[in-house]
């Protein structure tokens, strides 16, 4: 990741907040420094922690659209090698409508869509909650079920026939993100836009590549925070410094763990899931926390709504609902510890 880039959303962050620049143009950014051709996970969970660092608007937007990616990397189908170049230059988004997916992979909840067979494939029915990047050119990828009870791992185009965009949700942050919920009714999609049949194999092969970049993502807006923070120990702010010292060595030890279970992924070897599942939700932790701590130590400049404080505190409270949320990650981590 080059300083210039990082200058640049940076510079742009204060823009992206008011909503005056769709976050989107960090994936076209990305994508034309062919930033999303990244070889290893480690590679990429730190270009995503430093992006996350300094806008996590532009973070989340790149985040959904480097998992529909590796969805469709992992797939590997004749559909996939046609479309994902547009992808990795980021000249088409990604929309990742995959929390329902995980959630009945987990045992916390069911896949809401239906698929049922056609002519040519199968038809899609139902409603997406909510999902990002939103727009007609967006590549999405989602689950389905079929009235047989198979699970199915599918995409299709956001300007498909049938396929209702929602206007945008209006959010503490990250309003930049267009993010909403998508209605589909009938939506064709061919035999060859089925990305795999084999539902658990799939989810377990993506599930910590999610895991750790969306870590990335907390850690990101984490370590911007308590940097801040730590310029602000002056005068009454003093009694704070313990405070400070503690979720900075926090958050120095998730990232060294983060980057150690990183290369281990790498190698091609299995990380256990209670591992990945703490280390998530610590990291979901220590953004509310450094970024708590950044608002009280910056004072009435971290109530003003513009402010650097004010945006990453706002952005981070959107992190323990983001999905898994932090109850889901609780349950899931409980359930794993369970199960031995």
């Amino acid at each position: 990741m080059t300083t210039a880039l990082l200058e640049t959303i940076a510079g742009n962050a204060k823009a992206v907040d008011n909503n005056e620049i769709p976050a989107r143009y960090g994936i076209e950014l990305l994508g034309a420094r062919e930033g999303f051709r990244r070889t290893t996970l480690l590679e990429t969970a730190r270009q995503l922690r430093e992006i996350a660092a300094v806008d996590l608007s532009v973070a989340f937007g790149i985040w959904a659209h480097t998992m529909v990616i590796t969805y469709l990397r992992t797939a590997d189908t004749d559909y996939v090698r046609y479309v994902l170049p547009a992808l990795e230059n980021g000249t088409r988004p990604g929309v990742t409508g995959m929390a329902p997916a995980f959630k009945e992979a987990a045992g916390a909840g069911t896949i809401d869509l239906t698929a049922t067979p056609g002519e040519d494939g199968y038809l899609l029915n139902g409603t997406l909650a909510w999902a990002s990047n939103l727009a007609e050119d967006a590549v999405v990828v989602t689950a389905a079920r079929t009235p047989a009870g198979e699970r199915l791992l599918v995409a299709f185009d956001g300007c498909a026939p049938g396929v209702t965009l929602g206007t945008p949700f209006a959010l503490l942050g990250l309003n930049a993100t267009s993010s909403a919920g998508i209605t589909l009714e009938n939506v064709p999609v061919p035999h060859g836009q089925v990305l795999s049949r084999d539902f658990d194999a799939f989810i377990s092969a993506v599930r910590p590549t999610f895991l750790i970049l969306q870590t990335s993502e907390c850690l990101g807006v984490a370590d911007a925070a308590i940097d801040a923070a730590a310029t602000r120990l002056t005068g009454l702010n003093e009694v704070l410094a313990e405070d400070v010292a503690e979720v900075r060595e926090r958050v120095t030890h998730l990232i060294h763990t983060q980057e150690l279970i990183c290369a281990v992924l790498d190698d091609d070897a299995v990380v256990d899931r209670v591992k990945l599942l703490e280390l998530r939700l610590a990291a979901a932790r220590a953004a509310v926390d450094a970024t708590a701590l950044e608002v009280r130590l910056a004072g009435g400049a971290g109530y003003a709504q513009n402010s650097p404080a004010s945006r990453r505190f706002r952005e981070a409270a959107f992190i323990p609902v983001q999905s898994p949320s932090e109850t889901q990650l609780k349950w899931e981590l409980r359930r794993a510890k369970q199960e031995g």
